[in-house]
């Protein structure tokens, strides 16, 4: 029904185009004619039926030529919509040609658009088993690693669903322990909110079949996580019993031989009796001076405080209001975190509203937990107690307020790190050279070392270098783990411009292996790769002094000028911030090396797309532009 109205719909206008064409014509040859238009107004009045009956003949006879072809054309256009909707489920199938011409030239256009999807697909779909076939690999080899370790290993999600996990961690944790399930059964719940939020710290916790230290890392991206577990008895409550058993049978001696020393009075046994009244008193003062050691991690006060409090929260349901006095940020405070947020939650059982006040004093952190005045007092916890002394801290009540002492030491500070004073735009075409057997190489089938070194100056017949960095780069892969780093004593003072751009003094650096001693691990990690840097001619001017001369040098620098010709700004901050890459860790050598790595891998498809596909014609472009004249 709707295509019979969209055929009339189309056939009433064309009567109308036509109808309205014959009537203009009729109008201009009658202009000016009224004898004549007279004379044809009559015989059309006197023919008005004949004249209806051949229009309604003659629109019969067109709608029924047209229909078909009109219907047919329609038809045609539905089928090869409906049939090139077979290719979305079956990329194999292909359109047949047919009906008009421009249906067939659209058949055939789609035709060609699916054969390269179809092979897009089977492209995708082997890169797809490739790459099952090689995670699959790596994780055998994973699981074959980690069964031998001693350490419980798990690989979990985010919200603790286990992916992988070791022998030594179902011993641990036993038979609740299986791939897909959730660690949050096994373990506590808080704790591993918590642990997620210090990765260096570990904690002393319950599991299933008994105590247990837990580390949770996270591993890049924060989407898995490394949990680390190890058998262990609560040392401070073994130790502590030992203590006291120890002291136990210290005080029967000493009571047996005050009484032996009333009773016996041959100077013989005297004499015996002496020497063990002096034993107990040596091992009294031994045990006197016998601590169990601290259970706890260093934090930054400022770090400490939402920890607290965001355990408070989840614990107890309590935001308190905090403040931290200004002298104390910076201090490195000794604290078993979790234990000390629990204690706090158990001390805020009943409450409603509180306030922690934390200040400096005297090589401690004292935190004040104030409670509103007109309750029930404040409580001091055992559990509080407990985890103040574990790391040599202490924990007292006064009215409505609970105070606790925690040790804490002021943080290392590295001198603040300034912009640096600028560095030479140099090149070597000598490092350009291209080995024959790599002139063909492809870019993307290549391993880089992307380096890169901090020195004393910038001078490279006077200067020395304090620190080097590197990384593997495979194709477009950043290889994280294949990383060098190391930091060398220069022999001589460093001046201070040059400590405000790396943040290196010869202080820090003084015990530091010398630069000869470093050399050949790093000779080592350049073996069998293409160096990689930016400004790299700087660099190389240092290390040709020492012995390394590895040509070819890509250089991101020259490629950023093959690439953007026009742009001003080729500093490794603005390639980093065109390509977004993290500025992370810059004027560090690794920290370099890795921005360096990742601005090149995001090069590759541009230059991919210019044409530079080799190393050899990527490097004979670079050696034709201006930049590379300049000498060092």
């Amino acid at each position: 029904m709707r295509e019979a109205l969209r055929f009339l719909g189309a056939l009433l206008l064309g009567l109308l185009l036509v109808g309205g064409t014959v009537a203009l014509g009729f109008f201009l040859l009658l202009q000016g004619e009224d004898a004549l238009a007279r004379e044809f107004l009559r015989l059309v009045q006197a023919r008005i039926p004949a004249l209806l009956f051949v229009g309604f003949l003659f629109i019969l006879v067109l709608g029924a030529l047209l229909y078909p072809v009109f219907l047919g054309y329609l038809a045609a256009t539905r089928a090869l919509g409906q049939e090139a909707e077979v290719i979305l489920s079956n990329p194999g199938h292909r359109l047949r040609p047919r009906g008009p011409f421009e249906l067939q030239a659209l058949a055939d256009l789609i035709n060609r658009l699916a054969q390269e999807k179809e092979a897009l697909e089977r492209e995708v779909a082997a890169r797809i088993a490739e790459a099952k076939t090689l995670l699959e690999e790596e994780r055998k080899k994973l699981a074959l690693l980690i069964a031998h370790l001693p350490q419980g290993v798990v690989l979990a999600n985010p919200k603790g669903q286990v992916l992988l996990y070791n022998p030594a961690a179902r011993g641990l944790l036993g038979e609740g322990l299986g791939v897909g399930k959730s660690l949050l059964g096994l373990l506590d719940r808080g704790l591993w909110v918590h642990a997620l939020s210090l990765p260096e710290e570990r904690f002393l916790t319950q599991g299933p079949k008994g105590a247990l230290w837990l580390q949770v890392v996270p591993l890049e991206g924060n989407e898995r996580y490394l949990v680390l577990l190890e058998g262990a008895k609560e040392e401070g409550a073994l130790e502590g019993g030992l203590l006291h058993q120890l002291r136990d049978k210290l005080a029967g001696l000493k009571a047996l031989v005050e009484v032996l020393h009333l009773e016996v009075q041959t100077p013989r046994l005297q004499a015996l009796l002496n020497t063990a009244r002096a034993t107990a008193e040596e091992l009294g003062q031994l045990l006197a001076s016998w601590r169990p050691p601290p259970q706890a991690a260093e934090v930054l006060a400022e770090d400490l405080l939402p920890l607290l409090l965001e355990t408070l929260e989840r614990e107890a349901g309590i935001a308190p209001g905090f403040s931290l006095e200004e002298e104390a940020r910076g201090l490195l405070v000794l604290a078993d975190t979790y234990a000390l947020a629990r204690g706090l939650a158990e001390a805020l059982e009943e409450v409603e509203e509180a306030f922690l006040a934390a200040r400096r004093e005297d090589g401690f952190l004292h935190l004040t937990l104030t409670l509103p005045e007109g309750g029930g007092g404040v409580r001091l916890p055992p559990l509080l107690e407990e985890a103040a002394g574990r790391s040599g801290g202490s924990a007292w009540k006064e009215a409505f307020r609970l105070h606790l002492l925690l040790p804490a030491r002021e943080a290392p500070r590295l001198p603040a790190q300034e912009g640096p004073p600028p560095r030479a735009v140099v090149f070597d075409l000598t490092l350009l050279q291209v080995p024959e057997e790599l002139e063909e190489a492809p870019l993307e089938g290549l391993l880089y070392t992307a380096f890169d070194l901090e020195t004393t100056g910038l001078d490279p017949e006077k200067d020395a270098i304090v620190a080097l960095g590197g990384v593997h780069v495979l194709g477009q892969r950043v290889l994280r783990q294949e990383v060098f780093e190391a930091l060398v004593d220069p022999g001589r003072p460093i001046p201070k411009a040059s400590s405000q751009v790396h943040g290196l003094t010869w202080e820090m650096l003084q015990g530091k292996p010398r630069l000869e001693e470093v050399l050949p691990a790093f000779r080592a990690f350049l073996e069998d790769s293409v160096l990689l840097a930016h400004n790299g001619a700087f660099d190389m001017a240092f290390l040709r002094r020492v012995g390394i001369h590895q040509p070819p040098l890509v250089d991101t620098l020259l490629l950023s000028h093959l690439l953007f010709p026009d742009l001003k700004d080729h500093r490794l901050e603005a390639l980093a911030e065109r390509f977004g890459v993290p500025v992370v860790g810059r004027h560090t050598a690794l920290g370099d090396a890795l921005m360096t790595a990742e601005v090149f891998a995001r090069m590759l498809p541009l230059l991919k797309a210019k044409g530079y596909r080799t190393l050899g014609r990527t490097l004979e472009a670079c050696a034709k532009l201006p930049l590379a004249k300049l000498q060092y």
